[in-house]
């Protein structure tokens, strides 16, 4: 049964610590996105190593 009362969240009765989690979220979201850029370089970098070694070893084989 409804009371009239309600519970609302910590984050609803304090602001700070609203602002506070966004500002954890932006930064680890942030964090994220250059573990994805690091990533993405090295696949190109392994992508360019593929096909020096493909053209070199074609080169041997003829």
């Amino acid at each position: 049964m409804n009371n009239g009362t309600s519970e609302s969240p910590a984050t609803a009765r304090n602001p700070r610590t609203t602002t506070d989690e966004l500002d954890t979220l932006k930064r680890e979201l942030m964090k994220a996105e250059v573990r994805l850029a690091k990533a993405r370089a090295t696949v190109v970098s392994a992508e360019i190593d593929i096909k020096v070694i493909s053209a070199h070893l074609k080169s041997l084989a003829r």
